[in-house]
Parts: C-alpha cells; structure tokens; sequence
C-alpha cells in the first residue's frame, strides 16, 4: 500500500459564549440550526427522534464544500458533538467540545481534515483562515440567537 504525502491536517477555532452548554447543545444540531444560521440547508437522511443524536445523518451542499454526507458519530449531551463528513475530496472528523467557562461556556471546534484526492489537499491552503473566520460569524450568530431569540442576519 503506497501513501501519498502528508493528506492530513488538524484545524481549531475557540468560541467563548455568555450562556451555559444546556442552553447551547440543542442548537447544535441540522434541524435547530435552521432557527440561527442564516444560510444554513441540509437534508436530513436517517434521525430516530427528529433531532441530532448518535447516528444522526444528513446532507449538505455548500458552495465551498459541495455535496457532503453527514453522520453525528459522538453524541454526548452539553460536553462533545462529534461529525464524520464525507464528501468527493476529503473526509472530516469536526470535533465540537463544551467546558463550563465562568458563567459561560467555551467551546472548542476542531476539525481533522484526511485529502481524499489533489483537489481535497489543495483545499487545506488557508484552511486554518477559513475556520477562523467562519467560526467567528458562528458566534456571532450564535450568541445574537441565544441572547434575543432571533436569528442573526449578515449585512442587515
């Protein structure tokens, strides 16, 4: 078996929210985050509950992703939310970890990234960038949802 050059990176940005991961958890799932993230589209595929939950499996299909295939593959209430997402190529583990934070909760999402193809390792060049700044308008959308009720729109 050959293996082809480094094909795998890992990637984390921290978020810092003025809410308790009770609060949080529940928005961290396909259907919920309908409710605060503006651009958000997926199709469920496979929920026993209606909800995210072990085993949960959904689709997306983002402009700077394409199609991606989702399977929730750690499910542990208001402490780590675990993600394999599969698409053409390359394949992620996203990592989503909730620690209690003074009265709030700081959150850790990691994402260790395998090339499936050339065009899946050219992604990986300002990958780190990317997350940052996509998870910094996360949070912002976040925070402005658990703080009014409302979803938070970019550029209104």
């Amino acid at each position: 078996m050959a293996v082809k050059g480094n094909r795998h990176w890992t990637a984390t940005a921290d978020m810092r929210l003025a809410h308790p991961a009770r609060d949080i958890w529940p928005l961290l799932c396909p259907v919920r985050e309908y409710d605060w993230i503006a651009h958000w589209d997926c199709e469920v595929v496979h929920t026993e509950s209606g909800i995210n939950e072990l085993g949960c499996v959904f689709r997306t299909d983002f402009p700077a992703e394409g199609p991606e295939t989702w399977l929730t593959s750690r499910y542990e209430p208001c402490s780590r939310l675990e993600f394999v997402r599969t698409g053409r190529d390359r394949i992620i583990r996203f990592e989503i970890t909730l620690e209690a934070d003074g009265n709030g909760t700081a959150l850790a999402w990691t994402h260790h990234v395998t090339a499936l193809s050339e065009e899946g390792a050219a992604l990986f060049e300002g990958y780190a960038k990317r997350l940052a700044d996509n998870m910094a308008l996360l949070e912002r959308m976040l925070g402005h949802y658990l703080d009014t009720g409302e979803m938070f729109r970019p550029g209104t």
